[in-house]
């Protein structure tokens, strides 16, 4: 049995009514159940309904995101928000496969959601979410898609790169059509993998599918019968309720063998390469059927005369450039200019002539156009606008900080608008380490004795008792022993002091200044050199402002700590921002660090600040008394807390926040005054 046979067969086994020459009243069966091909369990033509909370999101959510999307009360700058989506995005993506890696970032402008399989990176389409985060399931579901076909496109992947292809489809336009038939009939098969191991995540998939095709654009785009037929190809496949009446009327025959070969198509890899094949070979004997002359017509051979003409006096203009105007008189005269112009003109339209026929032989260029290819490509991978590139670049920079934000706990927060902590690293500069570099030469004797008097911190110290009856022989108790005397023993105690963690926390708000600020960037400079170099003691330096970029934000910035060692010099960044909100600082520096630290070792927190906390609904007494709970908070988790004060700061203000304190009023004090907190706490 031929191919010809066998398809004939197969297509005897399409549903009697689905086509209008078939029945009249085909108008009233459900289009849906019509016309899918696979009877798709989902709604939205997606493979398995999953079950539980997940069908409807959260206590009856319409979203699957709105679990973690911003919520209104959320104040983020734009560049926050998306970064926090993108991360928990790509998060779903890591769900899909553990196994397989994948690197995720936003489309930029103008261009569209891909996915390069060599390297497992997937683009895809953040100005969807840009404005709010109604579209954050579909982007969700488009980094899911992506990421189905880091898993499962492989083996296609290098189908399409093989040598067959250039056989099967020899020209740019059917290498072209051979790619979106592919990836059409691919899509679909991916997707029906995910349900297999992600039910829960079909919705995402759900909600991407009904945003691009339930209100698909694709038949708006240079249009002709054929690639009409093509359009319906992609609806059939991807969202079959979009193929109404008519069209289903007028290509109820294409419809039918489309039907016959996706069928088992998706079933596994092979049947899916023949299945496009397939589909392609068909779709190219239309293409030839709809356009069977081959010859070119009076329009086509007036254009090629007039594009050779044009080409002609292009070439004799700058032929006459470069030659004299004596010569060029002479060759004029002599008529050689005219037939130098016809040679031109003959040779160019004779080219012009074989690359028309070419083109009309393969029927698929005449049909489908660069235009339509490309739309068609971008329906197919799910358009993008893109983010501009300055938002790009705001979201890459707050990724290289290390950007995220976290709550503090509701009870230890002044209001719910409060609790909000973002976390970024410091990244230094020439000019910042240059400011690091003159810090360390301004303190140097204060770093020398700062580091002197705290050096003894972690030494062992052992402390020996004689005349003791057992323990280690004194062998210069020997001569005791005519005697009867038995005391001739040593025991030895061996006191080592436990590691000592200390935080050092930094007021970055505007009221520092420059002279303030310099103060305090100096003095934590020379903490760090000092201590940094001892084994026993551990060392975090932060700097924290408040609603700078967004209201009701307590921002910290890391400076220094044992897993940021790369960054020596970034304490020369230290600069005056905007507002101060001292309480969630306190609270967030502390459980940071024994989050990060050995929770054995003693606690020590320095907070350099210039007077009190001064934030929006954080002022006054408010913010006063919310840092003395602060303070209260890390004393009972084990942390000794002191404020070092500059500048015109009240010491009835440090009484009511802090149990110790100490006032600096000159840098020169520091090694003194900050040696003697050490001591006093590690008890030197």
């Amino acid at each position: 049995m031929d191919r010809k046979d066998e398809k004939e067969i197969e297509l005897e086994y399409a549903p009697k009514g689905m086509f209008p020459e078939d029945d009249e009243d085909v108008f009233e069966i459900d289009v849906e159940e019509d016309l899918d091909v696979w009877n798709r369990t989902g709604s939205g033509y997606t493979w398995g309904t999953g079950t539980g909370w997940w069908a409807s999101g959260i206590g009856g959510a319409t979203s699957m995101s709105s679990m973690w999307s911003t919520n209104t009360y959320d104040h983020h700058s734009t560049a926050q928000r998306l970064l926090k989506h993108k991360n928990h995005i790509d998060s779903l993506c890591k769900v899909v496969d553990p196994t397989v890696k994948h690197t995720l970032e936003f489309a930029s402008a103008g261009g569209s959601g891909y996915t390069d399989m060599r390297r497992g990176h997937i683009v895809i389409d953040g100005k969807l979410i840009q404005s709010n985060d109604n579209k954050l399931d579909v982007v969700s579901g488009l980094a899911i898609h992506e990421k189905l076909h880091v898993i499962h496109s492989k083996s296609l992947h290098r189908w399409q790169s093989s040598d067959e292809i250039y056989d099967l489809a020899p020209t740019y336009a059917q290498k072209q059509l051979l790619h979106n038939i592919a990836n059409i009939v691919e899509d679909e098969y991916i997707e029906r993998q995910l349900q297999k191991t992600c039910a829960g995540y079909v919705h995402y998939i759900e909600a991407c599918k009904e945003h691009y095709f339930a209100e698909s654009k694709v038949d708006e785009i240079d249009l002709n019968s054929f690639t009409e037929l093509v359009n319906t190809l992609l609806l059939l496949v991807r969202y079959p309720s979009r193929l109404d009446a008519d069209r289903r009327k007028k290509h109820g025959k294409h419809i039918r063998v489309f039907m016959a070969e996706l069928k088992h198509g998706i079933d596994n890899r092979d049947n899916t390469i023949t299945c496009i094949k397939n589909i392609f070979e068909y779709l190219m004997k239309v293409a030839k059927d709809m356009s069977p002359d081959d010859t070119p017509t009076d329009d086509m051979l007036k254009d090629i005369e007039s594009k050779a003409d044009k080409y002609a006096d292009d070439y004799i203009d700058d032929f006459k450039a470069d030659v004299s105007e004596e010569a060029w008189a002479e060759m004029l005269s002599d008529g050689k200019i005219d037939g130098i112009r016809k040679d031109i003109k003959r040779r160019r339209a004779r080219v012009l002539k074989n690359e028309l026929e070419e083109k009309l032989r393969d029927k698929i260029s005449t049909l489908i156009s660069k235009e339509y290819l490309d739309a068609l490509s971008k329906a197919v991978k799910y358009e993008a606008d893109g983010l501009s590139s300055k938002m790009l670049k705001q979201i890459k920079d707050l990724e290289l900080t290390d950007y995220y934000e976290e709550d503090i706990a509701k009870e230890l927060a002044v209001s719910d608008g409060q609790r909000k902590v973002s976390w970024q690293r410091a990244i230094p500069d020439e000019y910042t380490a240059r400011k690091y570099k003159n810090a360390k030469i301004d303190m140097k004797s204060q770093i020398n004795k700062l580091k002197k008097k705290i050096d003894l911190y972690g030494a062992t110290n052992v402390h020996n008792i004689y005349n003791q009856k057992r323990g280690i022989l004194d062998k210069r108790k020997l001569h005791r022993i005519p005697m009867g005397m038995t005391d001739l023993f040593k025991a030895s105690i061996v006191k080592e002091d436990k590691p000592l963690d200390i935080c050092l926390l930094v007021d970055e708000s505007g009221s520092m200044g420059y002279k303030l600020m310099e103060d305090a960037r100096n003095c934590a400079i020379a903490i760090k050199e000092a201590l940094a170099d001892n084994p026993m003691i551990n060392l975090w330096v932060y700097g924290h402002s408040a609603d700078d970029k967004v209201k009701g934000q307590t921002e910290m910035i890391e400076y220094y700590s044992p897993s940021m060692t790369d960054r020596p010099m970034a304490m020369g960044s230290m600069h005056a921002r905007y507002e101060n909100r001292d309480g969630n600082a306190i609270i967030a520096s502390a459980q940071r660090v024994t989050k990060e630290s050995d929770n054995n070792a003693n606690k020590l927190m320095i907070v350099l600040s210039d007077g009190q906390p001064s934030a929006d609904l954080y002022r006054g007494y408010t913010g006063m008394e919310h840092t003395a709970k602060a303070v209260k908070f890390a004393e009972t988790r084990g942390w000794s807390v002191i404020q070092v004060g500059f500048g015109g700061i009240m010491k009835r203000h440090m009484e009511m926040m802090f149990t110790n304190f100490v006032h600096v009023e000159d840098t020169d004090e520091l090694g003194d005054k900050v040696s003697k907190i050490i001591r006093k706490v590690v008890k030197v």
